[in-house]
């Protein structure tokens, strides 16, 4: 026996000496890892915030719905922020608080009013200020999570509504500010409850051994698994405030699934279930949120409301017996619905193809230690309006063509005022998740190029003027390997002379070609170079009839040189960063750009894509919005294989591309394939008509419309175009010659 005894206390000892070095190893790595490695954040990514002004186009409905996709609720009180009323032709807003990249903004009514569908005026209330602006919550497009697929919004612990704490320790672990970690009470107790309650009303373990549980440990129901979650948690409360634990408790604590990713954390719950910041949560809400917490799978709202609704009922009456809540609220509580319906897009991305994007475009910022892509919030200039528009579009025209089941379809939509894409299809399929045409598919441009060589032209005002006269006969050329290369007009025929305008609104071929062999086509791939392309370029003749691969992005941008005065700016999908407590550490800037042409030739060529849209092949356009609205370009490559069309007002610019990805012919052009697709856009979205004012030193200048000389204004067979001005001779007459004065007309 006494060698036993003292066998037995050896061992004792060696096993305390053991537990205490065990102790000292989990401390020291532990804390570590609590410190700095709790968890990973998403980036949680932002559509851009709907800013309703005076003037600007908007339709009631699209407002609406933009307010439904946000969970916004039709209200007759307008008590709560997250609602509306519709009052005959004007909406009234109760906006919820948001942090916005430029800081917060605080929960405001106003009244929105309507005419024509444009925005009339916005009104602030109760006060009935008139508002020059009023931004709206901007809605989650979705997350960037990190390699374990697990999403969270981190919340500091001030944020907080103080029923949600009150009501989670009241149900999880009533003396959590009192244990050490670990609560023998509260295990005593918790048997208690649930046995008077015949339910498990209470947990036995503490939340600091739950979060030692989700965090680091597996979910097997062992004895030493056991023990050394206790041992963790004593360590973590040891060396942890409560309020650091508590915190990091609400942010990790797991809420379910949302297709293949975990929800992490109680802000992202909240706008998961209810759409709604942490803030807004209402007694019956935070209810659920923490019946939840039991077991997310087997107390899942969507799939058990029934269960769900029991164990939120006996978690109000705990918070009514405990005088959390009053016996009125509790009574309005138990009425409330579980949860609102999924939105119709409610667990699948917005945009996926865009969304990928912004993961590219994040990538490129290359940012590094505490600004690194996990623990972001990402504010985009997506604009659900334009997505739904151009999906809308692409779904109903698709069907009309041939081929229809084989066509596959790409679309950009670009903010050419603020560089950035407002939207973008890469499928037919809008959920199809992989190859992205919009920015991946690189197919010819065919006419498109057209305008960066009538562009070197009118950059020689002493030789080519819009009014120049052109020839429109066949050509024929010979390759460096000796092959011939005769080009033909899109019609196969030819109209001899032709002034440089209309052969640039009507898309002829020869003209392009001849004007392009002039300028040289080392210019015109040095121009393409400065405007942003770095696939390869052809430098062969065939380059002036669009031979160069773009993608749908890449022509959005060359489009954007026009629209923005001639200079080149790269297109991003990202406005502004911040982290998750609102410092904003990012802003774009999208700056002046590179200058590709000057902007009197930009001017000039965008004169002569307003006539594309005004008399040539995008005249549909013309028709619907009205003359100089917009500017535009259509393409079309060999026999019929790509179907393009680009088209912008004063803001946006759209390009849509029709095609086969296996590059067989779809028996399209430009116009009939792909301008139908960006007019049903435009026709959604409104049109904010383009400036037609030449910018000086042009003016208005009078051509023959057969010689293309200048001519004087008075002449009744004239081309009005804008023009370097010309002081002509007083003596010029309608055919441009100078006419010889007799004596006697001299004299007097």
């Amino acid at each position: 026996m006494r060698y036993l005894l003292v066998t037995l206390t050896k061992l004792g000892i060696a096993l305390i000496a053991l537990l205490g070095f065990y102790a000292i190893y989990l401390d020291s790595s532990l804390t570590q890892r609590f410190a700095t490695e709790r968890y990973e954040a998403s980036a949680i990514v932002y559509a851009r915030p709907l800013t309703l002004q005076p003037l600007a186009p908007l339709r009631p409905q699209q407002l609406i719905e933009e307010l439904q996709q946000l969970r916004y609720r039709e209200s007759a009180a307008l008590h709560q922020s997250g609602t509306f009323q519709q009052q005959g032709s004007s909406i009234v807003i109760h906006r919820r608080p948001f942090d916005f990249a430029d800081g917060p903004q605080m929960a405001r009514k106003v009244r929105v009013g309507f005419n024509q569908g444009r925005i009339d005026q916005v009104v602030s209330l109760p006060e009935e200020r008139l508002l020059s602006q009023f931004q709206l919550d901007p809605l989650v497009l979705g997350q960037v999570t990190g390699d374990n697929g697990e999403d969270r919004l981190l919340l500091g612990l001030e944020r907080l509504p103080s029923l949600l704490i009150e009501t989670l320790l009241l149900v999880e672990d009533r003396d959590f500010y009192h244990h050490a970690g670990v609560s023998l009470s509260s295990i005593g107790r918790a048997a208690l409850a649930n046995l008077a309650a015949m339910d498990t009303v209470q947990g036995g373990s503490t939340l600091t051994q739950q979060l030692v549980k989700n965090l680091y440990l597996s979910r097997e129901q062992t004895l030493w698994r056991k023990a050394n979650e206790a041992l963790m948690a004593l360590i973590i409360d040891f060396r942890f405030s409560k309020d650091e634990i508590l915190e990091t408790y609400f942010n990790e604590i797991y809420f379910g699934q949302d297709g293949g990713r975990a929800i992490h954390g109680v802000g992202l719950a909240s706008r998961y279930y209810f759409g709604k910041q942490v803030e807004e949560l209402t007694p019956a809400e935070i209810a659920m949120l923490v019946a939840i917490v039991k077991g997310p799978s087997y107390y899942n709202p969507h799939r058990y409301p029934e269960r769900v609704q029991q164990r939120r009922d006996m978690i109000l009456q705990l918070m009514f017996a405990q005088q959390l809540i009053s016996q009125p609220a509790y009574l309005a509580a138990l009425d409330e619905r579980l949860v609102p319906p999924k939105p119709e897009r409610q667990g699948r991305s917005w945009a996926p193809h865009y969304l990928a994007q912004v993961k590219k475009d994040l990538a490129e910022l290359q940012l590094t230690g505490a600004t690194e892509p996990q623990g972001l919030r990402v504010f985009t200039y997506f604009d659900p309006l334009a997505q739904q528009a151009v999906e809308s579009s692409i779904a109903e025209q698709l069907p009309r063509f041939k081929q229809s089941d084989a066509l596959q379809v790409a679309a950009v939509i670009a903010d050419h005022q603020r560089a950035s894409l407002v939207a973008l299809v890469g499928d037919r399929n809008r959920q199809q998740v992989g190859f992205n045409r919009a920015t991946g598919a690189m197919r010819q441009v065919g006419s498109l190029i057209k305008p960066v060589i009538y562009g070197l032209a009118l950059a020689q005002p002493g030789s080519y003027h819009l009014g120049t006269i052109i020839t429109d006969a066949p050509i024929e050329l010979e390759s460096v390997n000796g092959q011939r290369w005769q080009p033909e007009n899109y019609d196969g025929e030819y109209v001899g002379s032709i002034m440089l305008y209309d052969a640039l609104a009507q898309s002829r071929n020869i003209p392009a070609v001849r004007l392009g062999l002039e300028a040289g086509i080392e210019n015109v791939v040095a121009k393409l170079r400065r405007a942003g392309v770095t696939s390869p370029i052809p430098a062969v003749p065939s380059l002036t009839l669009g031979s160069v691969e773009l993608s749908p992005l890449q022509v959005s941008e060359l489009y954007g040189v026009w629209a923005h005065y001639g200079r080149y700016r790269r297109y991003t999908t990202i406005a502004a960063l911040t982290d998750h407590s609102g410092l904003r550490f990012y802003q774009h800037q999208p700056g002046a750009g590179v200058e590709v042409f000057d902007p009197l030739t930009a001017a000039l060529v965008n004169y002569g894509l307003r006539g594309v849209v005004n008399e040539g092949t995008g005249k549909h356009l013309a028709q619907l919005f009205g003359r100089d609205a917009l500017a535009g370009k259509s393409g079309t490559t060999n026999d019929y294989r790509d179907s393009w069309f680009v088209a912008y007002d004063h803001e946006r610019l759209v390009t849509v591309w029709l095609g086969r990805d296996d590059n067989q012919p779809i028996g399209l052009t430009g116009a009939s394939g792909a301008l139908p697709v960006v007019a049903n856009t435009f026709s959604q979205l409104g049109v904010v008509p383009l400036a037609t004012t030449p910018p000086s030193p042009l003016q208005e200048q009078a051509f023959h419309p057969q010689t293309g000389v200048p001519i004087p204004m008075h002449c009744d067979e004239k081309r009005v175009f804008p023009a370097f001005p010309q002081q002509l001779p007083e003596d010029t007459n309608c055919e441009g010659m100078i006419e010889e004065k007799s004596w006697w007309q001299k004299l007097f």
